[in-house]
């Protein structure tokens, strides 16, 4: 009884599939029976891949209608050929409840969230808007919002530049970068990169203390990453945030609300002034520069905001750095050439640090590991 269902399921499989009975039911040891079912691999459905990446195959009922007939010996379609060796496939939010943000065409699709390089641990980079701006130097307007200053080195050759935003401080301005942080600058454009800076705001809170800047800035900072990686060859492991006052609480705010694609911050008298909600489980390494105690105060005192926010990332454990230059407000320019070699030595999910245990010769004798 048993090879006859055998051979009833093999005819009726060679059937629906075009091939002899004799290539469906095949002995194969280790099978109930002795017997086992073989499908043309050109037909075989093509297993599913989950939010987290994990493949499952769609369970088959007995009323389950046979696919098409292939033709045998073609590749698979191009949408179901498997990420190459090593490639996570990408995480694309599926939630589809909530408007686009301002700018984002809702009759054009975007792209879904696109992988780092293979790595042990890869950033999460946005869905790409409907429209991107041109990564030259220059002041830009981008989703309704006028005043971003965009510096941009010569295309890289491949996708290996790093992309900085920076922020200014209370009454400054978008070219701050220049005096504070110049030799980022700099570092940045040598390699191809794209600094960002913005002049106003989508809609301050507390996040920049000072409200000069706010969460939803973020958005706007999203799509100019995922421009930048798709357009400007910016290696998405490469994404730092740095900047000074009011700009230093939102470079590291930015570190824990875009955890899931920032790879370090250091932020200028700046840390934390309010709590940050973390987008995930990512730590970014984190590098503070202040003033001393009672010295570095503007309405707080950054020493302690600052150690505010290094406590709260070394206790996720995050790399950090702290740094006590012992002068005035925003004193830590000084510090620019220190803040490229953390942010080079730092991609996104470096761990452990190649500075754990001690900080390489040169680094500023000021700066210790928290």
């Amino acid at each position: 009884m048993r090879n006859v269902r055998a051979g009833i399921l093999a005819a009726t499989l060679a059937a629906a599939y075009g091939c002899g009975a004799d290539e469906v039911a095949k002995p194969m040891g280790g099978v109930a029976g002795g017997v086992s079912v073989s499908l043309p691999t050109s037909t075989l459905p093509t297993p599913t891949t989950g939010f987290a990446g994990n493949a499952s195959t769609p369970p088959v009922t007995s009323n389950t209608t046979p696919p098409p007939i292939s033709v045998p010996n073609q590749p698979p379609p191009v949408s179901t050929m498997p990420p190459p060796a090593g490639m996570k496939p990408p995480v694309v939010p599926t939630d589809t409840t909530k408007p686009p943000p301002a700018g984002m065409n809702p009759a054009m699709p975007t792209m879904p969230a696109m992988p780092a390089p293979a790595g042990a641990t890869d950033p999460i980079i946005p869905p790409m808007p409907s429209d991107c701006p041109a990564f030259k130097n220059g002041t830009i307007s981008y989703m309704s919002l006028s005043g971003i200053s965009v510096v941009a080195g010569t295309k890289a050759a491949s996708p290996t530049a790093p992309m900085v935003f920076y922020w200014h401080g209370t009454g400054s301005f978008a070219g701050e970068y220049a005096t504070m942080a110049g030799a980022v600058q700099q570092g940045v454009v040598q390699e191809g990169g794209v600094l960002i800076s913005f002049q106003g705001t989508t809609g301050g809170d507390l996040l920049s203390g000072t409200a000069i800047f706010g969460k939803g800035d973020f958005v706007l900072a999203d799509g100019l990453l995922s421009c930048a990686v798709a357009n400007h060859n910016i290696d998405p492991r490469r994404v730092f945030a740095t900047g000074c006052s009011a700009g230093g609480l939102f470079s590291g705010a930015m570190a824990a609300a875009r955890s899931n694609y920032m790879a370090a911050a250091a932020p200028n008298s700046g840390g934390w002034t309010t709590p940050v909600g973390w987008q995930n489980m990512n730590t970014p390494a984190l590098m503070t520069i202040h003033g001393a105690p009672g010295t570095d105060v503007v309405i707080i005192d950054f020493s302690s905001s600052s150690k505010t926010a290094d406590t709260a990332f070394k206790g996720r454990g995050g790399f950090v750095i702290n740094c006590n230059h012992g002068g005035g407000h925003c004193g830590g320019g000084g510090l620019a050439g220190d803040i490229w070699k953390f942010f080079k030595a730092h991609p996104f999910g470096t761990k452990p640090s190649p500075w754990a245990s001690m900080l390489p010769a040169g680094f500023n004798s000021k700066c210790m590991i928290f």
